[in-house]
């Protein structure tokens, strides 16, 4: 039986999250790294070499100042690269072939937050069974032998964000994009993209237009890329006459849409367009290559776009990690989640909002079309996203479901999905992150989804 209860922050393929100064702290922080490391040395025979990057919050430089001085004492040849978005370090370990990566960052969480992402050597986030061994070793307290330390000293640290965007530069028709002169404005939340955008749009002859553009970790809005926060955004696209608008969370994965006329487009958009742009670049491939998998609670417009290409769309367990594992394992092309973000596997095997902007960009000038054009002519879903707090037996809830919905098809791969054929979902999950339910679904009425959700709602 699981309980939904505990307010406590837990570590999970997403890494853990918790409010500086309480439930984060510096001993914590330390405490998860070196578990994190041992669990690398259970297999390593030589010296590790860990990245280690951070989002721009605060509280940040002093987690990750802490973080480094700790691993030295067990021999770690630390590349503290500052100030580096999630996707770059990701990039940066496959590139550089290092042994791992911790990332200080909360994501799209508040200002009062930090946390850690943990990296393995594939530049993938750790799995379900490196976690299990990471919270071993947080409970252990045995000391660690101290090691010599001199190799620390001298190394040198790689030109990351460069080397990025010219993997972005290399893989997408940035001709293109420069002959279109494109005019964007870009949301950057003064955190890590503000240090990789514009070498970016400078590579693809973009008229930039910064806000928010000083990665002092100083946000000047709810950090968490939603429409009730971006209304600066908004303004500044509609005001300055741009081609269109992005806004970046503060490590820079995520990525939500401005149209032209100042109209921010539902995250799910982002990797709808996305999908869009490489099927329509890849249309002669046999069917068996145009595979794009997504999670359970990811939108339908994706799927509709794969069929339109006789392509094949596979859904997986909500959580980057379980995205990746399924595009390695499917050899997809493209994949991703509904929350803004884009999984390009030719470019980089991580949300990467800089690759997300690059395709939709190169989407619009290979069509010679607004993004409103190109968004409309998308199948169309209204989308409801809800969460709340639960003290119940989820499993007694999800069974009361099951009979009342007994003409729905059922997958429980990850929480209860609820399919019905009018192309109508909802999914029911625990949060990875938070001690809360989400609901999530989709219909192609209001009214038909409203009807979905109080129905739901009935058993909780």
């Amino acid at each position: 039986m699981w309980i939904m209860s505990s307010n406590e922050p837990k570590l999970t393929v997403s890494g853990y999250r918790g409010i500086w100064g309480e439930s984060l702290t510096v001993p914590i922080a330390i405490q998860y790294a070196v578990a994190y490391i041992k669990s690398i040395k259970e297999k390593a025979n030589h010296p590790l070499t860990i990245l280690i990057g951070r989002d721009g919050r605060e509280s940040g430089f002093q987690i990750v100042e802490e973080i480094e001085k700790e691993l030295k004492k067990l021999g770690v040849i630390c590349i503290n690269g500052d100030i580096l978005p999630t996707p770059t370090v990701l990039f940066a370990v496959r590139k550089h072939s290092y042994d791992g990566a911790i990332i200080v960052t909360a994501s799209h969480n508040p200002i009062e937050y930090n946390g850690l992402k943990f990296v393995n050597e594939n530049g993938l986030f750790i799995d379900g069974d490196q976690v299990k061994r990471v919270k071993k070793y947080f409970d252990d307290k045995e000391e660690y032998k101290t090691e010599d330390i001199k190799k620390n000293e001298n190394s040198i640290k790689p030109d990351f964000i460069k080397e990025h965007v010219d993997q972005i530069i290399k893989n997408i028709n940035s001709e293109k994009i420069k002959s279109r002169k494109f005019k964007i404005a870009v949301d950057m939340i003064n955190a890590s993209a503000c240090l990789e955008d514009e070498y970016l749009f400078n590579q693809l002859g973009v008229e930039l237009i910064s806000l928010n553009n000083i990665p002092n970790g100083k946000f000047a809005h709810k950090p968490e890329p939603l429409k009730e926060n971006l209304s600066e955004i908004a303004k500044l696209v509609k005001d300055s006459d741009c081609d269109i608008g992005f806004a970046q969370d503060p490590d820079a994965d995520r990525l939500v849409v401005v149209d032209e006329h100042g109209e921010i487009l539902s995250e799910e958009y982002t990797l709808a367009l996305g999908v869009e742009a490489v099927l329509s670049k890849y249309r002669s491939l046999p069917r068996e290559s145009k595979v794009v998998v997504i999670n359970m609670s990811t939108s339908q417009m994706n799927v509709d776009i794969a069929k339109s290409y006789d392509g094949i769309c596979i859904r997986t367990k909500v959580g980057e990690a379980n995205v990746v594992q399924g595009i390695k394992d499917n050899n997809a092309i493209i994949g991703g989640e509904g929350g803004g973000g884009i999984i390009y596997p030719a470019i980089n095997t991580a949300r990467d909002s800089f690759t997300s902007m690059a395709l939709i960009l190169e989407l619009l000038a290979e069509r010679n079309q607004t993004i409103s054009e190109v968004a409309g002519s998308l199948p169309r879903y209204e989308v409801r996203k809800d969460k709340m707090s639960i003290k119940s037996d989820i499993q007694k809830i999800y069974n009361e479901i099951k009979l009342n919905f007994n003409n729905a098809q059922i997958n429980e791969l990850d929480g209860l999905r609820l399919d019905f054929s009018d192309n109508s979902w909802i999914h029911l999950r625990p949060s990875n992150t938070e001690p809360i339910l989400r609901l999530i679904g989709e219909a192609k009425t209001k009214d038909r989804l409203d009807e979905l959700f109080e129905e739901v709602k009935l058993f909780l």
